[in-house]
């Protein structure tokens, strides 16, 4: 007979053997008949909810055309085939019209063609579903309990923390905490998004070429280190994609919150706070709305990223992207020809400045520029020092307040009267507390690190570790006029224009970014519509 035998576990972890029992009973009992193994199908980590079709490996083989290539499917348990009684008998159905045969090893006289023998392997089912009923109802009546005691009750760890372990009522718990490694990432993201203007497929390229984890690898590869014998420890390699790191930047957990199915948790009308904030409520708003710009979040760029990417912007505030041409010349040899252009036309636009500006060109003026005006400038380690600024939250509290009083205006039963001024009661209790709490900013500890930026930039063998130089400290460069006669504007960061201010410097630059778009600081109008009246040109 031609045996599909099935493996099949709910939760496969590297110290559960459950596969490997299955797998050695399968075999020994395929040989013992004689009969012919088609092929070995598992299942890790599928529930037994899921119905037979749907499952990655058993699914195929019960269609065309590998319905056809067996005869009996094999399985060590009848509940390895399914944990739910409608699915069970949805199968029997199956089996029967399609003259197949189930063997179950602990149940060697199950015969499925007899109504005596349906009945007792539905009775088994039935038993099965109830039992997986039971154990969803107290995995979910302890999911509630931890989560009303700010436990956390397992799963991935949210981007940005972990868990650690403290004694709660005598027992050993986990409670979600921020990670070093990782928090310290998603405040990178924060200010190369919302600070410097970069994407987030810039952001995903560096991350995966320094080897940075996926939060479930993380968390695998921190299992692993702690020895955790009862949890994944293999990695599986998952990169960093734009909408990943999008659903990470864009979850309120970074704020601490605590959450339900992408749903932040409440308490009398504020948010439940599980775990210290990575990101204020006023940081996370602002991110929020640095990516509700980026039109390409999720989508692949239409030309790979270069090594001056993020760097090289026209006038107009559009980054300039990397294109190449070939010309024949009058010897008959071919000539390419690598500049970048404005990236106006993805925007289906044409920008008045377009220009093909040379990428060698490009690369002697940032040099030039920042050498000469940054050079001698030590490099300081800037470390985040967060605030506390509660304005969101009394916001929220104030409107809810409202509502309760207009709620309370239109009911009728005295009960929901009561219990809507008892609610009121302490949410006004909660807004007292909150506008007693002062606001904090946030703020920015830097320490010098003894080496200038020059030579930090001479001891970087090629222009890839240039580059990177140039996108982490925020300096970028605007471009306008023409490659004849250039007007070029160098950009730097906040803090190093107040550097070069305190030294006495006499630099001034002339333009200030606005939401990624350079503002004349004189007139406080777009650099661009001053070039375009004519109305003022620098170099």
């Amino acid at each position: 007979m031609k045996v599909l035998p099935v493996k099949r576990i709910s939760r496969d972890t590297e110290s559960s053997s459950a596969l490997e029992r299955q797998d050695i009973e399968l075999r020994e009992a395929i040989a013992l008949g004689n009969h012919e193994l088609v092929h070995m199908v598992e299942d890790a980590t599928v529930s037994g909810a899921i119905n037979l079709d749907e499952r990655p490996s058993l699914g195929e083989w019960l269609s065309e055309p590998k319905v056809y290539e067996w005869d009996a499917l094999m399985v060590t348990t009848q509940d390895r085939i399914t944990r739910d009684d409608m699915h069970w008998w949805q199968f029997v159905g199956w089996v029967l019209k399609n003259a197949k045969s189930v063997i179950v090893l602990d149940d060697p006289s199950l015969d499925l063609t007899t109504e005596d023998g349906r009945m007792i392997a539905g009775i088994k089912a039935t038993q099965a579903a109830k039992y997986r009923k039971t154990v969803q109802e107290k995995k979910l009546k302890q999911t509630a309990y931890y989560r009303e005691a700010n436990l956390w009750s397992g799963g991935v760890w949210p981007f940005g923390y972990r868990t650690e372990a403290i004694q709660f009522n005598g027992a050993k718990r986990l409670r979600l905490v921020k990670d070093p490694y990782t928090a310290g990432l998603i405040r990178e993201a924060y200010e190369q998004i919302v600070d410097l203007g970069s994407s987030m497929n810039r952001i995903c390229i560096d991350w995966n070429a320094r080897g940075i984890l996926t939060a479930t690898d993380y968390q695998k590869s921190e299992n692993a280190k702690e020895n955790k014998q009862e949890a994944k420890t293999k990695p599986r390699g998952v990169r960093w994609q734009p909408k990943i790191l999008k659903t990470v930047l864009a979850s309120p957990t970074l704020m601490g919150y605590a959450t339900h199915k992408g749903s932040v948790i409440r308490k009398d009308g504020l948010p439940v706070q599980r775990a210290e904030p990575i990101l204020t409520r006023a940081e996370f708003d602002k991110l929020q709305e640095a990516l509700a710009k980026l039109k390409s979040a999720g989508l692949r760029p239409h030309y790979p990223p270069t090594v001056l990417s993020g760097l090289v912007f026209c006038i107009c505030g559009r980054p300039l992207y990397s294109n190449s041409s070939r010309r024949k010349l009058a010897d008959g040899s071919l000539r390419e020809y690598r500049y970048y252009l404005c990236s106006a036309r993805f925007a289906d636009q044409m920008c008045p400045h377009r220009v093909s500006w040379d990428r060698d060109f490009l690369k002697e003026a940032l040099e030039s520029y920042f050498l000469e005006t940054v050079g001698d400038l030590e490099i300081m380690n800037r470390a985040f020092v967060p605030g506390r600024d509660l304005t969101s939250e009394i916001a929220e509290l104030e409107g809810a307040i409202e509502n309760l009083t207009q709620a309370i205006a239109a009911a009728e039963s005295p009960i929901v009267v009561t219990a809507l001024t008892s609610s009121m009661e302490r949410h006004a209790k909660n807004l007292e507390t909150l506008k007693a709490v002062p606001v904090v900013p946030s703020s920015w500890q830097e320490q010098g690190t003894g080496v200038t930026y020059r030579q930090k930039w001479e001891s970087q063998s090629d222009w890839d570790g240039r580059a990177e130089l140039l996108r982490k400290g925020g300096f970028k460069m605007y471009c306008s006029g023409t490659l004849a006669a250039p007007v070029l504007h160098f950009h730097m960061p906040e803090n190093i224009e107040r550097r070069l201010d305190l030294r006495a410097i006499d630099y001034r630059p002339e333009i200030e970014l606005r939401e990624g778009i350079p503002y004349d600081r004189a007139s406080g109008r777009p650099v661009a519509s001053l070039l375009e009246a004519g109305e003022r040109q620098r170099s």
